[in-house]
């Protein structure tokens, strides 16, 4: 028959912590650390953090920069394929204003009559004599365009 004698392996009875075990010398445990070295890690770590999100942030807009003025290049129509008077009429109907301006049309009605409004002037316009100049073309990427429409000055 087995018994179950916990006091042979213990060192004859005596408490574990009390034994000749080299991991432990009597001494307590570790004291936690403080709450100041604790702050000071954490702002350590952010800081860390920080400057690696920076140097990824600069490497990413140096390596789309030249990406997007490609994209730019590539996709920016001629000169000849510009319509002055399709884009007089966006700007008539109110196409570029944003969308909190009270004078944007807001419903059917309102952008019906803005619609029959701009084709309206558009089509007088266009029998009248509009001047389109364009005045900056940056690369190919980005034009500016001054319509001039009787005396009126449009910039589109």
């Amino acid at each position: 028959m087995a018994t179950n004698n916990t006091s042979n392996r213990n060192g004859g009875g005596s408490n574990p912590a009390s034994s000749n075990d080299p991991k432990n010398n009597g001494s307590s445990p570790p004291p936690a650390p403080s709450e100041i070295s604790t702050i000071a890690i954490t702002i350590l770590g952010t800081f860390v953090a920080a400057r690696c999100l920076a140097v990824v942030s600069r490497l990413a807009t140096a390596l789309a920069a030249p990406v997007a003025g490609f994209y730019l290049m590539t996709t920016c129509p001629t000169n000849e394929s510009f319509d002055a008077k399709k884009e007089l009429k966006r700007v008539l109907r109110g196409y570029y204003k944003s969308d909190s301006d009270p004078s944007k049309p807001k419903n059917f009605l309102e952008k019906a009559l803005a619609k029959v409004n701009a084709t309206v002037e558009a089509e007088a316009a266009a029998f009248a004599g509009c001047n389109v100049e364009i005045i900056v073309s940056i690369y190919g990427t980005i034009r500016m365009v001054v319509g001039t429409v009787c005396t009126s000055l449009f910039r589109v």
